[in-house]
Order: structure tokens, then sequence, then C-alpha cells
């Protein structure tokens, strides 16, 4: 018989109801394809996590780490319009599910449609975060394909805002190439204000570490090479 804790306002679970969850989790964490969807055994770990007291029980119950199970619980954080996605089972990659719910609200259902779709991976949906922190006002359709025209030919897209006045296009290449290297950058081109920097890897690499060097975001570094504050 169900219960309820009046106390805590929270729902308690029985015997049967706990080890219903247990066998389901064995049964749908440790193969790709499952008979229930992520957010099924994101409620299925809640029930467990209630009836076992906390995660390590649960843990060592079905022989999965807490870490993956922490995982399959943010799934949760999905926005409701991109799960969808999950619920029908066009995403069934915790890790790409989990990146996805990472991202801002109004980005998720753009990304996990492209996931679904086929035209993102889990290393794109990684790319298209660390992108996104570094263009927080780009619109993500502009992002993804940012993402998905670089992959094949393996470089770093970086895209930027110029401000109004200033340098030619030829100064501001200049401050690149400068820092990051001649042979690291493949081309910088502005248009409308919008600057798009293209780096192979060794640019990449380069960029990383002058701006953990720096303690600076890469966007942050960029705008400062824009400026010329940082040669």
């Amino acid at each position: 018989m169900q219960k309820k804790d009046d106390r805590a306002g929270k729902r308690d679970y029985s015997q049967s109801e706990v080890e219903d969850a247990l066998a389901a989790l064995i049964a749908s964490t440790k193969r790709t394809h499952r008979k229930l969807n992520l957010l099924q055994i994101a409620k299925k770990i809640e029930v467990a996590r209630k009836g076992l007291g906390n995660l390590k029980n649960v843990s060592e119950a079905i022989g999965l780490s807490t870490e993956m199970l922490r995982q399959f619980s943010r799934v949760t954080k999905v926005a409701p319009e991109a799960r969808r996605f999950l619920i029908n089972g066009a995403i069934q990659s915790v890790d790409i599910a989990d990146r996805i719910s990472r991202l801002p609200t109004v980005d998720q259902f753009l990304v996990a449609q492209a996931v679904a779709r086929g035209e993102l991976n889990s290393d794109d949906v990684r790319a298209v975060i660390s992108l996104r922190k570094d263009q927080p006002k780009l619109p993500i359709s502009k992002i993804i394909s940012s993402v998905t025209g670089s992959r094949n030919i393996r470089e770093y897209v970086v895209q930027f805002q110029v401000p109004a006045g200033e340098e030619k296009l030829k100064d501001i290449e200049d401050r690149f190439s400068k820092l990051f290297g001649q042979n690291g950058v493949s081309s910088v081109n502005v248009e409308k204000g919008m600057g798009t920097l293209i780096l192979n890897k060794d640019g990449k690499n380069r960029f990383e570490l002058i701006a953990k060097r720096k303690g600076l975001t890469k966007r942050a570094l960029v705008e400062k090479v824009i400026s010329g504050e940082v040669k």
C-alpha cells in the first residue's frame, strides 16, 4: 500500500516498488537499447534512492557508479519542449542528454532536434556547449552550423563581435596571427559586425593555453585581442 510522509510532504515507496525500480535499473542502465526511456530511468533512480536512502546504496545494489547514476538523474533538467526526443527514444544517449541539460533552456530544443536528426553527436554537443559559453548572445542555430561546418576539417571556430569603428580586418587578423601563430590561424573573416576566427589544432591548443595562463575565458581573451589589450 502506498504511503505518504505527511511531515516532509514526500512520498514513501513500498519495498516492492523499490525492488521493481532496482530490477528495472539493472535491465536498463547497462545496455544501449532499453525498454525504458531516459526520463523513466531517472524516475526509477529516484524511487530507488528514496527507498535505499542514498545513491551510494543504489550504486552498490545495481553495480553502477554513483556518478553514472547522477548523470542519468540529471536528464530531468532537460527543458520540457526538448524532452519529447527523450520520451520517444530519438535520444537514448545519457551523455548527450546530460550535456543538453547544461545548455540554456532556450537552446535545448534545437540542439536536441539536431541530435535526433543525426546532425550532432556527443562530441558535437560538447563543442556546442563550449561555443555557447564563448558566445552567449549568438543564436543557437548559428552555433550548431559552426560546429557541423567545422567537424570534418578538424578546425575550431570562434565567433566574435567587432565593435563599431574597430580597425580594419587586416589589423584584427594580424593580432590573432601574432598571438596564436600564423600557422595556427586558418582564416579570419568579419561581416556585418560579426567576426569568425578559424583555428587549426595547433592554434586551438595555443588559444586554450594562453587563456588559461592569463586566467581568462576564451571569449574574454578574444575580446581583449580585438581591443588591443592583449598582444
